[in-house]
């Protein structure tokens, strides 16, 4: 990707972040709902992202991970695919990456289809998957 695509996606994606620090999404109608939660009744693991992304955004991490756990993982992946390249360059390392592993789409795919049944169960520790 050259740097003109990485510039502009960057420039696309400034004034939406900028938007998610201003405003909470649970308190503007300019945030879309959740179409799978407004039909099935049912949460998805999207559910309470844009609010948790708010919470993140104001460095409220429990309030961000009540809304919807799995911004922590995909917080953590994000850092890692950043660090990991940094990491084996300065230290004369040659570290596989592990989002390039061939079984690692599986793997994700697997983590987010269990969050997303777990969170819709009723009972104790489960519901505290759903967003609050």
């Amino acid at each position: 990707m050259n740097k003109y695509i990485k510039g502009g996606i960057l420039l696309g994606t400034l004034p939406i972040a900028v938007i998610f620090y201003l405003l909470d999404p649970g308190q503007y109608i300019l945030f879309p709902p959740c179409i799978f939660y407004s039909t099935t009744g049912l949460f998805c693991p999207g559910c309470g992202s844009q609010r948790a992304i708010h919470s993140l955004m104001h460095f409220n991490i429990a309030n961000g991970a009540g809304k919807n756990f799995l911004i922590l993982p995909a917080l953590f992946a994000i850092v890692y695919h950043y660090i990991h390249p940094a990491v084996n360059k300065r230290f004369h390392m040659e570290l596989p990456n592990v989002f390039y592993q061939r079984n690692t789409p599986w793997f994700i795919f697997g983590i987010v289809f269990l969050f997303w049944i777990l969170r819709n169960l009723n009972f104790f520790p489960f519901s505290m998957l759903a967003p609050h």
